[in-house]
């Protein structure tokens, strides 16, 4: 597209913008919801029509939301969005701060256009493009488009009120996903509603009302974060998440990397730090469930915790330490469940779309059970994320990070060092995975690859703990960590599916009409098992990679001499 530059705000524009009916600055005060499904929409439209409310419009919104290559409108707190609707243009800067509670305050800029800047026509001057301008006035690029059919209602329970009730059922595609997880694209139905007149009790006690009657889900990302974590942008979306949980948790972690002459207490709780943030940030993604990569990074932040309270116990106070893992246990085995049904899905889709489609027409009874456990087990963890117990665990955890590592302990181990902790720690986690990994063989059993695994990525965040201290020599035996972790969490997976699959094939009625259910359930479980056997033998090829003595050695090594790699 054409650069924001000056030359696209001539001064003779200036004198007739402010003046304009078209521009507009206000303080938005809403409430979003995610609608579960078809029938939870048609339950809020009887509801509308029993209340009165009027429909305004449907229409069709097409918005394109930009920013410059180094994020410098995010980083000064904006979104930036070009809309079309019914031929109408508009560019709009909303503030980007993180969702606090179901009603939330944003404010917004907007300013009427006749065409967009990439037509190469001068940008009339105005309030958007003069903050625009002024913070970046360089080439900006497009981020991801928010494709929405929106239906528009007029409520007004009492006069001087009015509350404007919008259904969006929006798509947001990205064309060039910068995230091999990245799906490039999320649909969902979300219900707004903002204050347009009167008190704001009017729009509390119209949430509560919608709360109450109907299975809506508050939301805690808005578009823009939904289309950054589609388009595979999302730990940028994170930056304003992550300055806004650092406040919270005190000054954020130095930079300067600890040495290995450092105390070890002083590493265990800026890991701790580091994984804390992640899991907030995670938190709300895993809350809406539109991505499954939110439980599954939420899970793995907690795995890392739970690593560092395991690992640096003994510099560590026992009794917290002992109770907070305790806690993290609890969240991590309701995220499990919710991740093992995501992945299991998964699993199902990708093997219908490969078989013919009248015997995939039979897996409908089995697909429609994993859909009914996964909507349950969502809202198990919906119902932890919203409880006083969770909130509870985030709280004290905060205060015990802010408080940083005691300076005056009954921990025998307190004065350890880094490079101490690390000789001792990696060379005994280094030695177990060895260990197991040669008494695993190709005829090993699942649970003990599900035990290697573990003991895998212990050793791998272990060594990732101690990277930022010991330099890149450790990159090696890491990146071969993980594709040893990989593989063996494909045979999990694949092992927990066939477990499922079993499950439901034996509670399936044994009538003459479920013949054919009977037939393609067992291909399928033929196919999970030959998946299995394929993994299994990847387990070994990827145990040769890693387990080289001079990947040893040199780590080792590393440990050793309590020096940099990188020295």
């Amino acid at each position: 597209m054409a650069p924001l530059d000056a030359d696209h705000s001539l001064p003779a524009q200036r004198s007739c913008s402010h003046a304009s009916a078209d521009e507009e600055m206000r303080d938005e005060i809403e409430a979003k919801f995610l609608l579960e499904d078809a029938a939870t929409v048609a339950q809020v439209l009887d509801a509308l029509r029993a209340r009165h409310a009027r429909s305004v419009s449907a229409v069709e919104i097409v918005d394109r939301y930009w920013d410059a290559p180094n994020w410098r409108l995010l980083k000064e707190g904006w979104t930036y969005r070009w809309r079309e609707a019914s031929g109408r243009k508009s560019l709009t800067l909303k503030s980007a701060e993180p969702s606090h509670g179901v009603v939330q305050r944003r404010r917004e800029v907007e300013q009427r256009v006749s065409t967009f800047p990439e037509s190469g026509e001068p940008i009339p001057f105005g309030p958007v493009t003069e903050r625009v301008l002024g913070i970046w006035p360089g080439e900006l690029r497009e981020l991801f488009r928010v494709h929405n059919y929106r239906r528009l209602f007029h409520l007004r329970a009492l006069p001087g009120e009015l509350i404007e009730v919008a259904i969006d059922q929006a798509t947001i595609t990205a064309e060039d996903p910068g995230s091999g997880a990245a799906s490039g694209r999320m649909a969902f139905v979300e219900l707004e509603l903002e204050l347009r007149e009167g008190p704001e009790e009017s729009l509390l006690l119209l949430v509560d009302d919608m709360r109450r009657l109907f299975r809506v889900l508050p939301s805690r990302l808005n578009k823009f974060e939904r289309g950054l974590q589609t388009a595979g942008l999302s730990g940028s979306a994170a930056m304003m998440r992550h300055e806004l949980i650092r406040s919270r948790l005190g000054e954020a972690s130095p930079e300067r990397p600890l040495s290995h002459a450092d105390r070890a207490s002083e590493l265990a709780h800026r890991c701790l730090k580091e994984q804390f943030e992640e899991m907030l940030a995670e938190e709300p993604k895993a809350w809406e469930g539109l991505d499954p990569e939110g439980v599954h990074k939420m899970r793995v932040a907690i795995r890392r915790l739970r690593v560092v309270f395991r690992s640096f116990k003994d510099v560590l106070p026992a009794r917290p330490v002992l109770a907070y893992n305790r806690e993290f246990k609890r969240a991590a085995a309701v995220l499990g469940e919710v991740r093992d049904l995501d992945v299991n899905r998964g699993n199902l889709e990708r093997y219908a779309a490969g078989i013919p489609s009248e015997d995939a027409a039979h897996l409908a009874g089995y697909r429609r059970h994993l859909i009914d456990r996964q909507r349950r087990a969502r809202r198990r963890l919906v119902a932890y994320l919203a409880s006083r117990r969770h909130q509870r665990l985030k709280d004290r955890f905060a205060r015990f990070l802010e408080r940083g590592p005691s300076r005056r302990t009954k921990n025998a181990g307190d004065s350890a060092t880094v490079g101490e902790a690390a000789r001792r720690l990696v060379r005994k986690r280094y030695g177990r995975l060895l260990a197991d990994g040669c008494a695993t063989g190709p005829g090993g059993s699942d649970e003990s690859y599900h035990a290697l695994r573990i003991q895998c990525r212990r050793l791998r965040y272990l060594l990732e703990f101690f990277r930022a201290t010991y330099g890149e020599g450790l990159r090696p035996a890491i990146e071969a960590l993980k594709e040893l972790q990989d593989v063996l969490g494909e045979l999990q997976d694949v092992c927990v599916a066939t477990a499922q699959l079993q499950e439901y094939a034996e509670r399936v009625p044994a009538r003459s009409g479920q013949r054919a259910q009977f037939l393609v359930l067992g291909q399928l479980v033929g196919s999970q098992r030959h998946n299995a056997e394929v993994r299994r033998g990847q387990v070994g090829d990827a145990w040769k990679r890693f387990d080289r003595k001079r990947w040893r050695k040199r780590v080792l090594a590393v440990f050793a001499t309590g020096s940099s790699a990188s020295d």
